[in-house]
C-alpha cells in the first residue's frame, strides 16, 4: 500500500468515525426518552439504551463501511 494511499484511508476514515459516534448517541437518546416513556426501572432503562446505541452505531457502521468497499473496488 503505497503512503498516499494510506493517507487517504485514514482522512476517510476519520471522518466515519464522526458518523459512527453520533448514530450511538442518538440511538441512546431515543433510548433514555423510550424509557421514561415506558416508565422503566434502571436495569431495564439501560439496557435499553444500550441495545439501541449499539443497533444504531452498528447500522450506520455497516452502511458507511460497504459504501467505502463500493467506492474502492470501482477506482
Amino acid at each position: 500500500m503505497t503512503p498516499v494511499l494510506k493517507q487517504k484511508l485514514a482522512e476517510e476514515a476519520k471522518g466515519r468515525y464522526v458518523w459512527y459516534s453520533l448514530a450511538a448517541v442518538a440511538g441512546a437518546n431515543a433510548g433514555f426518552i423510550l424509557s421514561l416513556l415506558g416508565q422503566l426501572n434502571w436495569m431495564e432503562s439501560l439496557s435499553l439504551i444500550v441495545v439501541l446505541a449499539t443497533l444504531a452505531g452498528g447500522a450506520v457502521f455497516t452502511f458507511l463501511e460497504m459504501r467505502a468497499l463500493e467506492n474502492r473496488t470501482t477506482e
